[in-house]
């Protein structure tokens, strides 16, 4: 990210309600998140553990697993995460920073098979010491699964305020992970449609795009993106999808 534009977003960026607002705005795109979890789902095992599971968006479509746990070093997250899924036997949250791997020892004892992640590795300063937990965490055979921004030349005004370090493109995940010691077992971009239209209003035009009527309609949308990139895998995208697993 250019040091200059980060100067320019240091003088107009917001860090406000606002941007708790956003979180409740994205938890209505229901098409959206069974995009992703659909993706997410055919490699997912019976333990789940949610990297950075904020409020539960992710989460709810792994509610019929034998475990479900969220974690996240938010104390107002996991708050709003148990309330959500109060009641749910099978559902726990964990208060933890990502990258403590004392922390992260502690937790082997849930035996997980799958570590699904979602827009989080990018709030990371120092985010290889994440995906080194990931393995240290997972059982053998167990699968990694990540979502996270796509693209350096997409970075914005939005981006910076949401604290991101970064945007990813499928090479940096592929050294992180390696690095790590898993396996890729797949690793592409998505979300093409997205990407276009974060570039023009976003980046070109220096926009915020968070609103309900914007993204209600992009929701509307996602399932003739979907099937367009089931058939032409993108290019590039908004999002990089990987799966890697642990040998």
């Amino acid at each position: 990210m250019p040091e200059a534009n980060l100067k320019a977003y240091e003088k107009i960026a917001k860090f406000d309600s606002t941007l708790v607002e956003n979180m409740d705005i994205l938890s209505t795109m229901d098409n959206y998140y069974k995009w992703i979890g659909g993706l997410m789902r055919k490699y997912a095992g019976k333990r789940i553990l949610d990297f950075g599971c904020g409020n539960g968006n992710l989460s709810a479509f792994f509610l019929d697993k034998e475990l479900l746990v969220g974690l996240d070093y938010s104390e107002d997250y996991i708050r709003r995460f148990n309330e959500r899924f109060k009641g749910k036997p099978n559902v726990k949250s964990i208060l933890m920073d990502a990258t403590d791997k004392k922390a992260a020892d502690a937790i082997k004892k849930y035996k997980f098979d799958t570590i699904i992640t979602m827009n989080t590795l990018e709030h990371i300063k120092n985010d290889q010491p994440a995906f080194d937990n990931a393995y240290r965490i997972l059982e053998k055979g167990g699968k990694f699964l990540i979502i996270v921004p796509a693209m350096g030349f997409l970075y914005s005004i939005l981006d910076y305020e949401g604290g991101h370090f970064r945007r990813y493109t499928t090479s940096e995940i592929s050294q992180r992970i390696k690095k790590a010691g898993f396996k890729i077992k797949r690793l592409h971009y998505f979300n093409l449609p997205g990407a276009l239209g974060w570039y023009v209003i976003n980046v070109l035009m220096k926009k915020r795009i968070y609103s309900k009527g914007t993204f209600g309609l992009y929701n509307s949308l996602v399932p003739v993106f979907k099937l367009c990139e089931t058939i032409v895998r993108p290019p590039f995208g908004l999002s990089v999808f990987c799966v890697a697993e642990k040998v």
